[in-house]
């Protein structure tokens, strides 16, 4: 029961954390310039730690803004 128990955690430690990643938002079609700006405030954002409650809602919250950013972005 104790290992059934470590594997539930790991798994979601690993899933959460592939959940709220950025490498899946494709940006290659953007102005680059303004995706490293993007990039820039996405790394700020989630170095500053827990500014909303648990550290998944923070990295949701994070990836959310990076979206709305590149998504300002002009096309190249």
């Amino acid at each position: 029961m104790k290992r059934v128990l470590i594997l539930f955690c790991v798994a979601t430690m690993v899933l959460s954390g592939c959940a709220y990643s950025i490498s899946d938002i494709d940006i290659s079609k953007k102005d680059p310039a303004c995706a490293r700006q993007c990039t820039t405030s996405y790394s700020s954002c989630v170095s500053g730690g827990n500014q909303i409650g648990f550290k998944t809602e923070t990295l949701r919250a994070c990836r959310e803004g990076y979206i709305a950013c590149t998504q300002t972005c002009p096309d190249k």
